[in-house]
């Protein structure tokens, strides 16, 4: 099954794209590992482990020889904070940490995040945001104004032919199949996923999850009836999509999620599977026009013919394309900056 930090990686190997025939460094830096300065070198890629105490003063000669430093996101920030003082920096935002870090009730690590993030939004020559609402978060709360910044979603590369638009709008799918992919975290909200399946009991539901022994002990626990859950290959959940007609995503109306771009909820839209939501305010999708339907109507049995919800397919697939155009533009923009700076 895809895990949490995929899009967290497909965005690193993203940028890293742009530059693939650039000589460039990559520093891992550890507050407690790589004791031994390690070097490797692979193709045009050189990573260099170091300690940011037994090795500060090697890194602080790496940002400041560097054209430009690539940060992603605020964690990563935290070990790079000379590079914002060192060198022409670029930062890729990811998400609002603090902010998660209070959800997770972690108000210590949230303060040192809130003064990590302050720097990087202040300092960085380029900030890149996943979302139009991400970078307007910013905007109100540090005043943060430039053009120069990106917006580049996290969307998922879907390289299957069964995911042209019309392969998706004629699937057969199962009537009342409702599909879910991914974890248990709490911010999934998997407890009221299952008391509303209980309560839904004409629908048959399917949970794609390596915590799938979990979820049906949690299933059976919330009395839902038709309840199967297993996990299966990251390239095997389309064929599970293909099959469903609508997929939960319940997300809290709070401000980390009303900055994200899930990539399940991305997922949900290419293979043409009706998002059931808690709250519509996820990142850009509301304003976009995305179409939906809201859990009390869902469990209330308020769902649209056959004919609108393939009308509502397609429009969930056209915000998708306009997406992808749009990404693929500030990717050029930034891939110019990136390699000018090389030169």
């Amino acid at each position: 099954m895809m895990n949490e930090k995929d899009g967290f990686t497909q965005r690193i190997a993203w940028i890293d794209a742009l530059v693939h025939d650039v000589p460039r460094i990559y520093l891992d830096i550890s507050l407690a590992g790589n004791i031994r300065k390690r070097k490797t070198e692979i193709g045009y890629v050189t990573i260099i482990q170091l300690n940011i105490f037994l090795h500060f003063f090697t890194i602080l000669r790496y940002f400041k020889n560097a054209s430009i430093v690539y940060i992603h996101s605020v964690y990563n920030a935290l070990r790079a904070l000379p590079a914002y003082w060192l060198s022409n920096t670029v930062t890729d935002m990811h998400g609002i940490v603090p902010e998660e870090m209070h959800v997770a009730d972690k108000k210590w690590r949230a303060r040192i995040f809130g003064y990590v993030e302050r720097i990087a939004i202040k300092k960085s020559s380029i900030a890149v945001f996943v979302t139009n609402a991400m970078k307007a978060h910013f905007r109100d709360k540090y005043k943060r104004d430039n053009s120069e910044d990106k917006i580049i979603a996290i969307l998922p590369k879907i390289d299957d032919e069964r995911g042209s638009l019309e392969s998706v709008l004629s699937s057969r799918r199962e009537s009342g199949a409702v599909i879910y992919a991914g974890g248990i975290q709490p911010w999934q909200n998997i407890s009221l996923m299952l008391s509303s399946a209980a309560r839904a009991s004409n629908y048959k539901f399917t949970f794609l999850s390596s915590d799938y022994q979990k979820l049906v002990q949690l299933a059976a626990d919330a009395k839902v009836n038709q309840f199967s859950s297993f996990a299966v290959a990251p390239k095997e959940v389309a064929t599970y999509y293909l099959q469903s007609e609508f997929g939960f995503i319940l997300r809290d109306s709070i401000s980390v999620n009303k900055v994200a771009c899930p990539t399940k909820l991305v997922e949900y839209f290419h293979w043409g599977v009706i998002p059931i939501v808690l709250s519509p305010d996820i990142g850009d999708f509301s304003e976009m026009g995305f179409r939906y339907i809201l859990l009390d109507d869902f469990v209330s049995g308020k769902i649209p013919n056959a004919d609108e919800l393939n009308m509502m397919r397609l429009r969930n697939r056209e915000i998708i394309d306009r997406l992808n155009l749009s990404c693929n533009n500030e990717l050029s923009a930034l891939r110019e900056i990136l390699r000018s700076s090389s030169k």
